[in-house]
């Protein structure tokens, strides 16, 4: 399976708060990928994605030998609530770290099939058929209104408060999770991504450098350069996986 990772600090901040895993072949923990997008005052955010991964991957460490295949979700979300819980905890030890939180979505891919476990508005998709379609929902003020039927999909993407997210790991002492199982087919790309990447190029846009005829890092490659080219205001990650899978 293979799989590229890349962050990207952009154009307009200070510091880079995203945070990413991509296994290396050595690494005890295969199939697993995660990206997350911390916030907080000073360099708190990067203190919390990096913290959350780590705290997230401490978990399944310990836990994946008791789980079988379709354990995956509940294993995922036991997972995000034993990061949250770490993140939590670490806001609260020191001023410096107060109210830090991040977003996390983690994917893992496992007998043709892929599993999704997710909190924020750090976001997954599944290329397939030359269409990019989301496999997650974002936890998000403007998708709250979506969903009341206030504005649409379209209007969402520019709203000003389009980045005001109404869940992340670590700001509260429970979180809740959504989780997502889906069929991987021959052909498949998985992408994860900050709202960084998601929020400077359309669906349309990423489905179309995705579909080239190209090596998965020249693809992430063009991917951030074209969000830096729109604008770069937020930091930009992503991790492309070719999932491979069967008919």
């Amino acid at each position: 399976m293979k799989a590229v990772g890349i962050s990207d600090i952009g154009k307009c901040r200070k510091n880079n708060e995203d945070a990413f895993y991509v296994p290396a072949p050595t690494d005890d923990i295969q199939n697993l990928f995660i990206v997350a997008d911390g916030m907080g005052g000073c360099n708190a955010g990067e203190v919390a994605s990096r913290y959350a991964i780590d705290s997230f991957l401490e978990y399944i460490r310990q836990e994946q030998d008791s789980h079988c295949q379709e354990d995956i979700p509940d294993l995922l979300t036991e997972a995000m609530v034993a990061s949250n819980k770490a993140v939590y905890e670490k806001s609260n030890s020191q001023r410096e770290f107060a109210e830090m939180g991040t977003t996390l979505v983690a994917a893992a891919v496992q007998d043709g099939k892929i599993y999704v476990a997710y909190v924020g508005d750090s976001r997954a998709y599944l290329f397939r058929k030359k269409e990019l379609n989301p496999l997650t929902t974002d936890h998000s003020y403007v998708m709250e209104l979506v969903k009341l039927g206030s504005i649409t999909r379209e209007e969402a993407a520019t709203h000003p408060k389009r980045n005001i997210i109404t869940r992340a790991v670590g700001i509260k002492e429970t979180v809740e999770t959504d989780a997502v199982v889906e069929k991987a087919m021959k052909g498949d790309i998985l992408l994860l991504c900050t709202d960084g990447l998601s929020g400077m190029l359309s669906d349309r846009d990423m489905a179309e450098v995705i579909g080239k005829r190209m090596t998965l890092d020249k693809k992430a490659q063009k991917l951030v350069e074209m969000a830096n080219e729109r604008g770069g205001y937020d930091n930009i990650s992503l991790i492309l996986v070719d999932v491979g899978g069967k008919n």
